[in-house]
Formats: structure tokens, sequence, C-alpha cells
């Protein structure tokens, strides 16, 4: 059995427009539950809202999401079973999931409640970090040098704190650069896309400079302007096809990496 954990800002949450139709239960997953320190079958959609004000984390409300499809395709290519916990919430930067923040407070012990519930279930081979996240750095004009160095320290505390084996990165997508509320707002399309691109640029280095992150899925940023994937009813989200083509690419690829360790 293998531990994984979702987290990030909306696209990681799930934000599409509308439960997907099929929404069989994944054979093989379960989702770990804090509030009742559960586990149920995992389907859309995925999550729940925690924390102080009830915005600490958050469930993927109506819609669907890209972890069931994630941990579909994983398990159909690794054979092994999957605990997924979802740390997610939606506006977010990465400082504020850093150590000492609340979100990271509330984060930590829904994870090592997850882990240490999911051993009584059996042994556990690999515990791996999903993010897709960097949405809200690019709309503060995050550097690439400081969305490096806060994403970098993060991954250190988990590592820390939970003994995650990866952390794995989806490339983030585009936000500012096709966001009317971003152009109407704070600047135009082509200063959007400058301050995405930064964080897809430190996105894309990390792995080549630290061996503790990989690079899961990078096709994000395409599909992201890709009208057959956009949800247009929220602007810089995906559609459940999207978060399907995402999830399905991104789990065989951890299911490659998992297989050869």
């Amino acid at each position: 059995m293998d531990i994984i954990i979702f987290g990030g800002q909306s696209n990681m949450q799930g934000a599409s427009e509308i439960c997907p139709e099929d929404n069989t239960a994944i054979s093989g997953a379960l989702e770990y539950r804090w509030l009742e320190n559960s586990f149920v079958p995992l389907r859309h959609p995925v999550g729940e809202n925690y924390g102080e004000k009830q915005d600490s984390l958050m469930a993927a409300a109506w819609g669907g999401s890209l972890v069931p499809f994630f941990c579909k395709s994983y398990i159909e290519e690794c054979g092994r079973d999957v605990v997924a916990i979802h740390v997610a919430r939606g506006n977010t930067t990465i400082g504020q999931w850093l150590p000492g923040t609340q979100k990271y407070f509330y984060g930590i012990q829904k994870m090592r409640a997850g882990i240490e519930e999911a051993r009584k279930l059996g042994e556990i081979e690999h515990i791996y970090y999903v993010w897709l996240q960097g949405e809200s750095d690019a709309v503060i004009s995050a550097t690439e040098e400081e969305y490096t160095e806060r994403l970098i320290t993060y991954k250190n505390a988990l590592i820390r704190d939970l003994g995650i084996e990866k952390f794995c990165i989806i490339k983030v997508g585009y936000f500012c650069r096709i966001s009317k509320w971003f152009e109407e707002n704070i600047a135009s399309s082509a200063e959007g896309k400058l301050r995405d691109e930064a964080i897809m640029r430190a996105q894309e280095k990390l792995p080549s400079v630290d061996c503790d992150f990989i690079m899961l899925f990078s096709d994000t940023p395409r599909i992201s302007i890709t009208d057959e994937y956009r949800n247009f009813n929220l602007p810089g989200h995906f559609n459940n096809a999207g978060y399907e083509l995402i999830g399905k690419e991104a789990g065989k690829a951890l299911a490659g990496l998992s297989n050869k360790s």
C-alpha cells in the first residue's frame, strides 16, 4: 500500500464545473477523512473543510478533481492500493503553507493522522507528496528565486516531519494570462503571462537542482489555454476533461517511478 498526499491550491482542491457523470469509487483507493478519523472509498468530490473559520483545508465542493483520476491511473500501472490524503485550499500562496503558518499546522496534523491510521491497514511501501500550486504566487508577482526558496523550505519541512519519499510537482498552468479578474484588477494579460512563467520556470528547474523533487507532468500550461480542457465558469481552472488528462498522466508517471524504487 502507498500513501499519496495531494497539496496545493484550487486546481488541486478541485474546481471543475460539475461532478463527473461517472463517479464510481476507485477500486483499491481510499481517502482519509480527518474529521471522522476514518477512510471512505475515493470518489469525487475529494477533501474536507477544516481549520479556523473552516478555511485551512477545503473540499472540492460539488465538482471533480484530478485526485481520483490520478489514483486510478497509479493503481492500474503499479498494482498497489492507495490511501489518498487531500490537503489543499484554493487562493493560497506558498508562503501560507510554510512551517509556522495555520495551514501547515492543520495540514501536518491531518497528514500525520492519516499515515498512522493507514499503518493499521497494512504495510506502507511509499509516501509521496504531489503538489499543484503557484497561481496565487503569480498574482502577487513572486519571483522565480522567491518561489524556489519557499518551495524547498516547504519540501524540507515535510521530509523532516513526515518522511515523504519524493515531492512531486504537477506544473502550474496559466492563470494571470487568462484571468479576466487579473486583467481588470491588476495588470495586462501580457504582464500576467510573465508572472505565470516565473513560477513555471522555478518548478521546471527544481528537479535538476534538488533530487527530492520530481516533475510528474509539465504540459499543464498548454492544457490551461486549450478550450477543450478549460472551466470557462472559473477562468484559470480546469474542467473534468482537463483534470482527467492531467491526473491520468501524472499518476502514470509516479507509478513508473514507484516501480523502479
